[in-house]
């Protein structure tokens, strides 16, 4: 579970907000004041010198009222950071600067103890006395044993971890020519070494067509991402959709190179992406460092440079044929297993592609099909490409807790269901729900967003 949690961990940006950029007095492009929302009340700001990043810690406790501890609900009785023992305050702060941490406060055996829930750390590790002094459960039967015996539960602190960002003095070595498609899979690289093995593998053979991708940075912080959906017959569809970019981060460390950038497309959208790379860029970067990837690869010029197409990064008009076909903003306020406010935009073309965005940070693209409509509830397959993919993908194994690649993998669109309703303004999606305090869950209401 903690692998799984480590391996989805993703950086949870502020609602989206398009804006045009703004000329600066030398000519060139400033960044696009883009507001964010802003949760909780600051701890510190913290440079953590082994990951070469800067955190934040956030206080966000007082979001929640009552919150999901192990498997019940218990109610927040907020003590913020300061006032914690002050024996435990550093332990604290370690967890934090690891991932987003939760504090609570119970009794056992008459006597009060704490328990440190972090994605990064084992709960059965993490039971302290006020002391500091770490409670040693020495197999997992005493640890459920005191989850068992403990008494008056209750939420203390709610901290979110969050990356300050900055590309201030970096250099752009992003800028070039890069594509990726759906053959070039890019596998085994989760050891840091940058020893990735290229495989020749088709991503969904069954669809009727595949999509290669080139982006085109510039020095001078324009660029363009052209899109050619192949179909089997052999015929192109074209989009061309020029953009200026920002660098908005920028990390290296033992070998690994990393930006964010983020675009503000013509056509109206404004996105943050992610490249990361294990050769500074010279031969390809990835999206994420996970262990099966279709990456992008450095090009000496684009090959589809002849070919031009209406751009498709902008807000998708309401079809009455598929009510599908959309921009859609949702946010999930979840009490139980992870806190914190967090947005969500699915975008659906017409042309059957489209994306996922966190925040205004970019999940991941999809192509998907309408497999059948009644009223207003809809099965989709979705497609998705330009990410990391992981076990339920079909790439990979994890037998005896090492990891193991499929040698002929055979990756499949997922199904899913949708609900299209309240005059085409409202979609709900199967497996997006928020989760209250006790566990039980709601659907997450996407809002059409129409300018």
């Amino acid at each position: 579970m903690k692998k799984t949690l480590i391996l989805f961990m993703f950086c949870l940006t502020a609602l989206l907000f398009g804006c045009e950029p703004i000329e600066n007095n030398n000519g060139g492009k400033e960044m696009p004041i883009l507001p964010e929302e802003s949760y909780g009340v600051e701890i510190g700001t913290f440079y953590v010198e082994n990951r070469n990043m800067t955190l934040r810690l956030m206080d966000i406790t007082s979001l929640y009222q009552e919150v999901g501890y192990i498997r019940w609900a218990v109610p927040v009785n907020h003590v913020s950071f300061q006032n914690l023992p002050e024996t435990l305050r550093e332990t604290v702060k370690a967890y934090a600067l690891g991932s987003s941490t939760q504090v609570y406060q119970m009794k056992w055996h008459g006597e009060t103890v704490y328990h440190l829930i972090c994605s990064v750390y084992d709960e059965i590790r993490s039971v302290y006395k006020p002391s500091g002094e770490r409670i040693v459960f020495s197999t997992m039967g005493e640890y459920l044993q005191f989850l068992m015996e403990v008494s008056d539960v209750n939420c203390l602190l709610l901290i979110s971890t969050e990356v300050v960002k900055s590309a201030e003095g970096a250099p752009n070595i992003l800028d070039g020519t890069w594509q990726s498609d759906w053959l070039h899979l890019h596998h085994d690289i989760g050891g840091g070494n940058g020893s990735g093995i290229d495989d020749q593998v088709e991503l969904y053979a069954e669809l009727p067509f595949s999509i290669s991708e080139v982006s085109h940075f510039k020095q001078d912080g324009t660029g363009y991402l052209r899109t050619v959906k192949t179909l089997k017959n052999g015929k192109k569809e074209i989009a061309y959709d020029p953009f200026n970019y920002w660098l908005t981060n920028y990390q290296s460390n033992d070998g690994f190179t990393g930006y964010d950038y983020l675009c503000v497309f013509a056509a109206g959208d404004t996105i943050e992406f992610t490249a990361r790379s294990w050769d500074d860029f010279n031969k390809v970067f990835d999206r994420a460092f996970t262990f099966v990837t279709y990456p992008w690869y450095k090009q000496k010029s684009d090959p589809f440079s002849s070919k031009n197409g209406d751009p498709k990064y902008g807000i998708p008009e309401k079809d009455k044929k598929s009510p599908i076909v959309g921009r859609w903003t949702g946010v999930d306020k979840s009490a139980a297993g992870s806190f914190g406010i967090k947005s969500f935009t699915w975008v659906f073309r017409g042309d059957g592609t489209g994306y996922l965005l966190s925040g205004r940070h970019f999940f991941y693209s999809f192509a998907y099909t309408v497999d059948d409509k009644s009223g207003s509830d809809i099965q989709l397959t979705l497609y998705k490409y330009d990410t990391g993919f992981y076990i339920e993908d079909g790439f990979w194994t994890e037998g005896d807790m090492t990891y193991s690649y499929v040698q002929q993998p055979t990756p499949k669109g997922k199904k899913m269901k949708a609900k299209v309703y309240d005059d085409g303004n409202c979609l709900e999606l199967q497996g997006w729900t928020s989760r209250a305090a006790d566990f039980s869950t709601t659907p997450i209401v996407f809002q059409r967003v129409n300018k």
